[in-house]
């Protein structure tokens, strides 16, 4: 009788209390306030079980509407001009992890290839017996976040007038996050534990034997589109070498953005027809010709755009949680995701991804 009625006086009963268990029937905007969420959070790590980042939003803080309108401005502003995520994302390029909250390393495994198939009238005699090795290999899983705030008489000002939120930091807070997520991307990232994170541009397997025709980059005074031509078939032979056949995207840094639409003027004539962009892409293994501003200047990158080359670990998509301080009057954002790239490569190191620099 003593516990009904201090389970009264508590104001929610056990059976009352909203779970955050991801069973796939979880709500957004369930709980009541910051210490609740931060409760939530260490019993289902605890516990071992999954948990839905989403069901850590408070509805007596934000309301619906207003999470929706964070979102959308989140998301919106992440997707401006970063083209290598957006280019592997829609190309079905990614490798979803569960409950990436609970999980700090991804593995992997590279795998050996097979000698040649053998030839016989009969198909009697029998080829040397074969199997294929797998080596398994690890990527860490980081957080990549940013944090922001909001005063609860800001919130209580705009509800009172009927005026939209100031996104301007959830805005800016979107942007920080998917523009470090494209970076590693290019550039790679951090090391954990010994295991680092590779990018485009720093993968030990990716192909850096081919210079540029002439040694200028193509962002460089004096580039032409016939030297350019002989850039891209000159990468394309080194990558056919390693049995990488296609399709490739190409990658270009800021600086070679305008110069590709130049107009394509052939060795020895006055006559022109085409952009460079376009003399490029009219090559049957180029899929595109994009600007990547997290590119460093003076390379170019070949990417061919398969599961067996490059995939987007997605552990979180982007997104916001929050929490309250100093008794609700600080109102505190985290934007984050989980997500870093994986080059790859065969077990002979070979790999479909080309780095193009001067020498």
């Amino acid at each position: 009788m003593a516990r009904s009625i201090a389970s009264k006086r508590g104001g929610l009963s056990r059976k009352a209390a909203p779970t955050v268990f991801d069973d796939g029937k979880t709500l957004f905007n369930r709980g009541s306030g910051g210490r609740w969420a931060t409760q939530q959070l260490k019993a289902a790590a605890l516990a071992g079980k999954a948990l839905s980042c989403s069901a850590l939003r408070t509805l007596d803080t934000l309301r619906h509407e207003e999470w929706k309108f964070f979102d959308d401005v989140l998301i919106n502003e992440a997707l401006i001009r970063l083209v290598g995520v957006a280019d592997l994302i829609a190309a079905g390029l990614v490798r979803p992890v569960p409950n990436a909250l609970g999980k700090t390393v991804f593995g992997y495994e590279k795998v050996t290839f097979m000698d040649e198939a053998e030839v016989s009238l009969d198909g009697v005699s029998r080829s040397p017996n074969d199997r294929q090795e797998f080596s398994l290999n690890q990527l860490p899983l980081p957080i990549t976040h940013k944090d922001f705030f909001i005063n609860l008489r800001e919130l209580a000002a705009s509800r009172e007038k009927g005026e939209a939120l100031d996104t301007t930091q959830v805005a800016t807070a979107g942007r920080v996050v998917a523009e470090k997520a494209e970076k590693m991307l290019f550039q790679g990232g951090k090391t954990f534990g010994g295991l680092p994170i590779y990018g485009y541009t720093t993968f030990p397997d990716r192909i850096v034997s081919v210079t540029f025709d002439s040694n200028l980059a193509w962002g460089t005074t004096g580039k032409t589109g016939p030297s350019i031509l002989a850039d891209v078939l000159a990468a394309l032979t080194a990558l056919s070498a390693q049995r990488q056949y296609g399709p490739f995207m190409i990658y270009i840094p800021t600086d070679a953005g305008v110069l590709i639409e130049n107009d394509y003027t052939p060795t020895g004539s006055t006559v022109s027809s085409q952009t460079i962009r376009q003399r490029i892409e009219a090559v049957p293994a180029i899929k595109g010709v994009r600007v990547a501003d997290q590119l460093p200047s003076g390379s170019v990158v070949f990417v061919q755009m398969t599961a067996d080359n490059i995939v987007w670990v997605q552990g979180e998509n982007l997104q916001t949680v929050q929490w309250d301080e100093y008794g609700g009057f600080e109102i505190n954002f985290k934007a984050f995701q989980i997500a870093v790239p994986l080059p790859r490569s065969d077990a002979q190191g070979r790999s479909g991804i080309l780095h193009m620099t001067t020498t």
